[in-house]
């Protein structure tokens, strides 16, 4: 079982204790690429709890599902209380999809800006200045906002991620294009909803998805196989352990930080460029 918690982001995963965990794209498809190699290792239940995040990162992770479908594991998903936008991404390849009927999902879109705080910096009478080389050099810089060209940039980025997206959902879920974009455009599915709709396979919990796991990968139904979590790490070798290269289980420490250092987490609960464009905008809850 590979757990996709949290919102989705380029490199490592992360867990912090006020923020949460996070879902680094190196960790989940570090863990896809051990489970695949693994000759013990008959089917792969993929755990997702995320809102989404990073496009880049979410493809990545979707890739990686592929490959582990077109090395004879089979992947079934397993979605918790949300798995939306990148989210979903990451699930829509999947040899079965399992959702909760409660199960936030859904949200097939994409969204993207950035706070402009030049005129907080000018009340609090501080100056900046900028070099740049490049006419979009500073394109995501906070200090100004988009010129019109700017825009046009951003949105031409926009459709070519939504068309990639709706065209591997249509792909992955054997749907017509027209009908992908009917359930598409940002709109939110219960899991009882997307099953109507075609996004989703079955509705149950955690054990129906193993249990489809184990009818995939040809087992018994009275097997009670060895639920494995990947990549398998001892923490405290993790942390005083470099990893060798991104297929090594210490490459999955929670502990390790990169980009943005020991403001990582930070980062991650204020939505700064480490998460991206495929998150599902606000908190959505189920209330009963």
């Amino acid at each position: 079982m590979i757990h996709v918690t949290g919102a989705i982001h380029l490199g490592k995963s992360r867990r912090s204790p006020l923020l949460g965990a996070s879902a680094g794209a190196d960790t989940v498809t570090g863990a896809l690429r051990s489970a695949i190699k693994a000759h013990d290792v008959k089917a792969i239940v993929l755990r997702v709890m995320s809102p989404g995040g990073s496009y880049v990162a979410s493809d990545a992770i979707w890739r990686h599902v592929g490959l582990a479908r077109r090395a004879g594991k089979p992947v079934v998903v397993s979605m918790a209380d949300v798995a939306a936008s990148g989210g979903y991404f990451v699930s829509m390849g999947a040899d079965v999809i399992v959702a909760e009927p409660g199960t936030i999902t859904g949200s097939i879109g994409v969204a993207a800006g950035k706070p402009v705080v030049d005129g907080l910096t000018a009340r609090l009478g501080i100056r900046h200045d900028h070099l740049a080389v490049g006419d979009h050099a500073l394109m995501f810089s906070a200090l100004h906002g988009f010129s019109d060209d700017e825009w046009a940039c951003l949105n031409t980025y926009l459709d070519r991620i939504y068309d990639d997206f709706t065209a591997k959902v249509a792909e992955g879920r054997g749907l017509p294009a027209d009908r992908v974009h009917e359930v598409a455009r940002g709109r939110v599915w219960t899991g009882a909803d997307a099953k109507e709709r075609g996004l989703v396979d079955e509705l149950g919990g955690l054990r129906l998805a193993i249990d489809l796991a184990k009818e995939r990968a040809h087992l018994a139904a009275s097997a009670e196989p060895l639920l494995r979590t990947y990549p398998r790490r001892r923490p405290l070798v993790a942390r005083l352990t470099p990893a060798q290269s991104s297929e090594d289980p210490a490459a999955a420490s929670v502990w390790a930080r990169d980009g943005w250092g020991t403001f990582a987490d930070l980062a991650v609960g204020l939505g700064l460029p480490c998460h991206g464009p495929l998150t599902l905008v606000g908190d959505w809850r189920l209330m009963g």
